[in-house]
């Protein structure tokens, strides 16, 4: 018996066999090649053919370049010896594992999405205040990031993406601050930490909830819930560390709520150790919420 010969959604070529999916139909092996170069795993069985035809026509030049790419001795990003096996291939380079990893957090997508992209669209992330640790100001003195993010927390925003609409991005404010104002960001961040002490006590973290979201697997199109909540919100003071106890004073009672995993502000994420001071991010907890509103504080000791 043979094979019918079925069209490519995505290049229009005539093709026999299985073929792979996407959410058009099955296409051929040779656009899977590339798909496989650009997509993440299984991200392409969602999209219609002709976004991912946009996104192939994207990186056009680097896919067909992508076998002769040569390993260079040393990574593009920080300089150091590049390792035989601790490294990531991306569409037209390498880049240590730090380095890649590094590239990963700031994209809040994973180092699956750095594979997927060119050196130069890696390269600019890692120019900012949030990379560096912090910035210089007009007199010569470096301030630390991490001390300042409780009155200069990186803000979420969305920017254009031609795949896909909109991509999730952040804006670093220390890197639009005048060398003035970035003298007196350590003041104001003092200020700001003595107001938080006096307001809801001494505490080693203080976390704002602002939402609330039931986690639920998912197979065959069937939701199966869990007994597991994310609490989204802020770090207002301190940090969180994974298995501290967070407790809520604004119950009946004090309730005591132990967060089992941290992530961003991605819904499902939570790989993350910590949530710094002036971080978004989600708390992941079991059992019963039902005390829980957004705006409720909860503190770390």
């Amino acid at each position: 018996m043979f094979a019918l010969a079925k069209i490519c959604p995505i290049c229009g070529k005539e093709f026999k066999g299985l073929g792979h999916i996407c959410k058009d139909g099955d296409y051929c092996n040779e656009c899977e090649k590339k798909v496989r170069l650009v997509f993440q795993e299984d991200e392409e069985t969602s999209l219609p053919a002709a976004r991912i035809r946009q996104k192939l026509d994207r990186y056009a030049d680097a896919i067909a370049a992508y076998d002769s790419v040569k390993t260079p001795e040393n990574c593009p990003i920080c300089g150091k010896k590049l390792p035989k096996l601790m490294k990531l291939r991306l569409l037209d380079g390498y880049l240590c594992m730090a380095c890649a990893e590094k590239a990963g957090e700031l994209l809040h997508t994973g180092t699956e999405d750095v594979r997927c992209r060119r050196l130069s669209e890696i390269t600019p992330l890692f120019e900012t205040a949030v990379v560096q640790g912090g910035k210089t100001d007009s007199s010569g003195v470096f301030h630390d990031a991490d001390s300042l993010r409780i009155v200069y927390p990186l803000i979420r925003t969305l920017r254009p993406s031609d795949e896909f609409g909109y991509d999730e991005d952040y804006i670093d404010p220390l890197d639009s601050l005048s060398g003035e104002e970035l003298q007196a960001a350590p003041a104001l961040a003092e200020k700001r930490r003595e107001e938080l002490q006096a307001l809801y006590g001494l505490h080693r973290a203080v976390f704002e909830v602002d939402g609330l979201t039931k986690l639920y697997n998912e197979s065959r199109g069937r939701r199966t819930y869990r007994d597991e909540y994310r609490i989204g919100g802020r770090v207002l003071l301190g940090r969180v560390a994974v298995g501290d106890r967070a407790v809520i004073r604004s119950a009946k009672r004090p309730q005591v709520l132990q967060i089992r995993k941290l992530g961003d502000c991605r819904e499902y994420n939570s790989d993350l150790r910590e949530l710094k001071e002036g971080a978004e991010g989600g708390l992941f907890v079991q059992g019963a919420v039902s005390f829980l509103y957004p705006g409720d504080i909860l503190t770390i000791d």
